[in-house]
């Protein structure tokens, strides 16, 4: 490209982003109606009210409502797995975030069909227009970016790096800035759209899942429902976890408004993993979607020290998505594994109809373990309603957290009584087995250990549990049975990538007797499957169960931090200087640091398929 045309392409560029503050005048405020598209979530709704577009994850569609008649107008088949959706104003076109097949599906609403797609970057989860409704914001969860699309030219008009995990969107009223959440982080970016310039701000720590962020009609405050985890620390008792939230953020000030967040627990009955969040009547009522107690906690916030209950509203399977509609006084929820929109009646708060909008397609065993995976209603899987196994395996995947565990029976002598776990991903995790660091479990149904001594609750086994390897927990419960069968089912996001000519000389390392990593990390699952003690126990008395761990397979490195089963290493860079008795894992000495670099790009890159 020459000069010329180089000039030329960055002042469209500049163009094409400064068209994201146009639409409102600096101090205009948008009423909540005209803010939906501004958002990013499961369910929308078109500027009159009249067209309600849900995304379905499983179905991998969008069923589109008549709003007044209740009644499915059509399903339209997109991309895989979708996850939140936006409207235009015009109520003409939805763009709808598909992270299974890394594109955005462009849906002309009155046609009923695909009118477009758009390549994006790595598993995409959040879509939200500008107010103006130029640009169209996408969260890259795997690439970590925020990508900006002119919708008039279906073209990518800047790539703004954030940190991990990006999530829920939302512009300011203004449309002078956009609010991101981190999935397995507390802190949010805000990014400048004049100069494409990002602020973080911090919340609280040990937050994970944060997925979700509303803001009020003045661009005053941002509401953020988290799910925190309780220092992390050695009381295990089932209300001493994790906590679900609501934190606030002052967008006047640019800080954390610790005095106005919201514990749920303390203002409704125990509810989990708050999922989604609407504001309603003048913003004086916040509606929290709770996607594990299939529930919603509806909080008076008009007095901002003195948040109250005003009502609880029992919706069905895993509620991901709410949109308010203020002039039919009715709110909408998506049901994400029940194939349903609850509709609500927001004067007298209770579910007036539930419109059956897809058909799951997963076979029935397949649906029960998934819906039991994210849930903790039944007593059977949790106590109190409090905790799933989706709250530490967030998406399948892990939470970012080193958690503090106490024997539960005599501590052998001279051994620590905590013991620290790294939650590990579950993607991918059948190939592996045996399962947990200590290799205490050989298959996804001794799950029900974790049900009874980790979420408090009954059991999905009406006997006692097989308490050894030898003898299976599976094929003793259907409920049992199923929840493995759905954990079994998870899988690495597939990945193409050819190997650059500096992964390739990390590979040429990584296989040579010089550093000796592939005799315990052999390809393709990048573990022998094999117990052994390299040093990161602290006494053949640490453990539970002795000083051996299992291998860990590498594969999905590049987003599992940290590392090792007590999180000791925060970067692979650690765990390749991890001073070990025998240095199985510190390389530092043999390798040039030109060597650690295509060494550790190469690890990253796993799994990779050419």
């Amino acid at each position: 490209m020459n000069r010329r045309a180089s000039i030329l392409m960055l002042t469209l560029l500049f163009l094409s982003v400064a068209r994201l503050g146009l639409g409102t005048s600096a101090n205009a405020t948008l009423p909540n109606v005209e803010a939906r598209a501004s958002e990013s979530h499961a369910i929308a709704l078109t500027l009159d009210g009249s067209i309600l577009v849900v995304v379905n994850p499983d179905s991998n569609s969008v069923s589109i409502l008549d709003a007044d008649m209740l009644l499915v107008k059509a399903e339209i088949h997109v991309g895989v797995d979708p996850k939140t959706v936006a409207v235009d104003r015009q109520g003409r076109h939805a763009y709808i975030a598909c992270q299974g097949s890394d594109c955005v599906s462009v849906i002309d609403i009155a046609a009923l069909e695909v009118i477009d797609t758009w390549s994006v970057g790595d598993r995409p989860t959040g879509v939200a227009l500008s107010p103006n409704g130029y640009i169209l914001a996408v969260s890259e969860f795997g690439d970590d970016a925020i990508r900006l699309i002119d919708i008039a030219s279906s073209e990518t008009v800047a790539s703004v790096p954030v940190t991990d995990r990006p999530y829920g969107l939302a512009f300011t009223p203004q449309g002078k800035s956009l609010v991101v959440t981190h999935l397995l982080r507390g802190n949010v970016t805000i990014v400048d759209l004049d100069n494409l310039s990002c602020t973080s701000v911090s919340t609280w720590m040990n937050v994970a899942p944060a997925p979700a962020v509303t803001i009020n009609a003045e661009g005053s405050r941002a509401y953020l429902p988290q799910t925190m985890a309780h220092g992390l620390g050695r009381n295990t008792q089932f209300d001493n976890t994790v906590f679900a939230k609501v934190s606030v953020i002052d967008l006047l000030q640019t800080t954390h408004s610790t005095g106005e967040h919201i514990s749920l627990p303390e203002k409704d009955q125990p509810v989990g993993l708050p999922w989604d969040v609407a504001l309603a009547r003048d913003d004086t009522e916040l509606w929290v979607v709770n996607a594990a107690s299939n529930d919603l906690s509806i909080i008076n916030i008009e007095d901002p020290d003195r948040p109250r209950r005003v009502a609880h509203i029992s919706v069905s399977h895993n509620p991901r998505g709410i949109v308010i509609d203020e002039f039919r006084e009715r709110a909408y929820v998506n049901n994400t594994l029940a194939g349903t929109v609850s509709v609500i009646d927001t004067t007298t708060y209770e579910t007036i109809d539930e419109i059956p909008v897809t058909k799951i397609p997963l076979p029935p065993i397949l649906l029960e373990g998934k819906r039991l995976f994210h849930t903790s209603v039944p007593g059977t899987v949790a106590k109190a309603a409090w905790i799933s196994c989706n709250t530490c395996h967030i998406e399948g995947e892990h939470d970012g957290r080193t958690w503090l565990l106490q024997y539960t029976g005599d501590v052998p002598v001279g051994a620590d009584p905590v013991i620290r776990r790294n939650t590990t991903s579950l993607l991918g995790m059948v190939e592996t087995y045996p399962l947990r660091w200590s290799a205490e479990w050989d298959e996804s149904a001794d799950s029900e250990f974790s049900i009874r001594f980790e979420q408090f609750g009954t059991g999905l086994i009406e006997e006692e549990m097989h308490p050894t390897l030898e003898t299976p927990n599976q094929g003793r419960s259907y409920a049992l049975d199923s929840l493995a069968t759905y954990i079994d089912s998870l899988r690495l996001p597939e990945r193409q990538h050819t190997l650059t000519p500096t992964e390739e000389r990390g590979k040429v390392l990584f296989e040579s007797d010089l550093t000796g990593c592939a005799v315990c990390h052999p390809a393709p699952l990048y573990t022998d499957l094999m117990q052994h003690d390299v040093g990161t126990v602290d006494g053949k008395d640490a453990e539970w169960f002795g000083p051996l761990i299992d291998t860990p397979t590498l594969r999905f490195l590049y987003d599992s931090a940290p590392y090792f089963h007590d999180g000791s290493a925060a970067t692979v860079f650690e765990t390749l200087s991890f001073p070990s008795l025998h240095s199985e894992h510190d390389v530092t000495s043999i390798l040039t640091t030109a060597q650690m670099d295509d060494f550790i790009a190469f690890l990253l890159v796993l799994p990779y398929s050419r």
